[in-house]
């Protein structure tokens, strides 16, 4: 099992994300559970849809990870990128990414209000060949149509990673699926797995 301080390493930096687009971490990022270990949830959260615009529904699993990285960027366009990995124990992994799953699909519609409330759609496919078990949703809201918002969600043995981008629809499908396959890549070197 990693420490945060350990998944931390294999995170990506702004160098490794498109060049010309500027993006820049974000003030309180990256930021991990360094070298002590989480405990089981003690008290689990009602998941609401609108977490899966952020790395938070990673939450919505309600099983503790044992350790965790993340970092966020953005750039003066607006647009963003956000990337965690997860480590779990045993096979909480395993767990919480059915249970992610199940959610990711039970909010195929769900009203955003961080901001002017808008209605956002959320179709969700498989992604084969990246981690054991990977998941892609695809968001997009009633006022803008052209942009999008995507996450990829993959399990890599006992680790979960989230890739999420904003933009026009395609480049932020681009740009989650091409960065969850760094991050994997980068989890698989380190783990074996």
């Amino acid at each position: 099992m990693w420490t945060g301080e350990d998944l931390s390493t294999l995170l990506l930096s702004a160098g490794d994300l498109p060049k010309g687009k500027a993006y820049k971490v974000q003030k309180g990022y990256p930021i991990n559970s360094g070298t002590h270990f989480g405990g089981p949830i003690s008290k689990p959260v009602q998941a609401r849809c609108d977490w899966l615009m952020s790395t938070t529904w990673s939450e919505a699993s309600n099983v503790g990870p044992a350790s965790y990285a993340a970092s966020y960027f953005a750039n003066a366009a607006q647009e963003e990128y956000l990337e965690e990995i997860d480590s779990y124990r045993s096979t909480d992994a395993w767990t919480a990414m059915a249970r992610l799953k199940n959610y990711a699909r039970s909010c195929s519609t769900f009203r955003d209000t961080d901001g002017p409330p808008i209605t956002v759609t959320a179709a969700t496919k498989p992604l084969p060949g990246l981690g054991d078990d990977s998941l892609e949703v695809d968001m997009t809201s009633n006022v803008n149509s052209v942009g999008g918002h995507i996450t990829v969600v993959s399990r890599i043995g006992h680790d979960i990673i989230f890739s999420g981008s904003t933009g026009t629809r395609s480049q932020a499908i681009q740009m989650a699926e091409e960065n969850a396959g760094k991050l994997a890549s980068a989890v698989k070197a380190k783990t074996g797995n």
